[in-house]
């Protein structure tokens, strides 16, 4: 289906974007960065060393510039929290209607039934419809892998909100609407192949076990991370703003540098997996954000090495333990 193509085709686009970006000394600096990584100093510099026509130098400062607190991440989460919760309400009223009255067609959700609108006004001709008798497990797929997603954003919101102190670090305005469209869109990117698939093999109780306990190690693991970050802000805080950071330890940050960012990798690998590894779209979600947090993660480590020279482990990788 169409809707299904454009969806795949977001994550493409960010992820072309933040390899061309990445390549590129002054977008890096730029657009890339953000947080304890970005200097708005270099940036700008960065954006003044740039060979421009007369005029355009000063434009892509002013543009380099437009910068929104950090502290907005958590507008991602409810954001995210919002448009999730809808979908995956949507999906549970179909399974209570269809308990209720019986066996329904997917065209009782809103969702696909937005789907299927928007190719007949592109085709002019209806797209076809899921086979009956396949509709109960496509949207018990959807089901499990929406809760599993809305519970990270719960737990995220919860973090950004209750748990992580605030900060006057910044991110740049472009960075900011690619989060928007991420978290916009991938409440419809878990369900668009179960709902739009013309192949769909009913998942496993195995395969759906396997995801829960890697969604499970994941969410763990990146709570207890976070946990670590956060206390380390408050101790510098309590310090004033010109006191020094202090290098994490502890779980697995004796392993890699950015542990969190791997947990957030693993999280959406459990997504997928939940659906038997045969959703497209999803893999794109998993794609997107390994390559988004591989670039983070290596920013990051620049960073500690910079920071910490010497005193930074030798053995401790930067996103892979024991490999990278």
């Amino acid at each position: 289906m169409i809707a299904v193509v454009l969806i795949q085709s977001i994550y493409v686009l960010l992820t072309a974007i933040a390899f061309a970006f990445e390549l590129v000394p002054w977008t890096r600096e730029a657009f890339v960065k953000y947080g304890r990584t970005r200097s708005t100093r270099t940036a700008a510099a960065a954006a003044q060393g740039t060979v421009c026509a007369p005029g355009t130098a000063t434009t892509l400062e002013r543009f380099t510039a437009m910068t929104v607190p950090k502290n907005w991440f958590s507008q991602f989460y409810w954001t995210g929290a919002v448009v999730g919760s809808l979908v995956l309400l949507d999906a549970v009223l179909w399974i209570w209607r269809s308990c209720r009255f019986g066996a329904q067609d997917l065209t009782h959700t809103h969702t696909f039934a937005a789907a299927v609108q928007l190719e007949s006004w592109i085709d002019r001709d209806p797209p076809e419809t899921v086979p009956a008798a396949e509709t109960s497990s496509r949207v018990l797929a959807a089901v499990v892998g929406l809760s599993m997603y809305c519970i990270h954003i719960a737990i995220r919101l919860k973090e950004c909100v209750f748990d992580q102190p605030t900060t006057d670090a910044r991110m740049h305005v472009g960075q900011y609407a690619v989060g928007m469209i991420f978290y916009i869109a991938t409440p419809f990117a878990i369900v668009a192949d179960a709902y739009c698939a013309h192949i769909w093999q009913p998942v496993s109780l195995w395969m759906v076990a396997a995801a829960a306990v890697l969604f499970a190690f994941a969410s763990l693991h990146q709570w207890r991370c976070h946990r670590i970050l956060f206390q380390l802000r408050r101790i510098k805080l309590q310090h004033g703003t010109d006191g020094s950071y202090a290098l994490p330890s502890g779980d697995l940050f004796e392993y890699v540098s950015s542990p969190h960012y791997l947990c957030e990798i693993l999280v959406y690998v459990s997504l997928w997996m939940a659906t038997g590894f045969q959703a497209p779209t999803l893999l794109c979600v998993v794609i997107w954000t390994t390559v988004n947090l591989s670039i983070t993660a290596h920013e990051s480590q620049m960073w500690y090495r910079r920071t910490f020279g010497v005193i930074l482990p030798q053995n401790r990788r930067m996103l892979l333990p024991f490999i990278w």
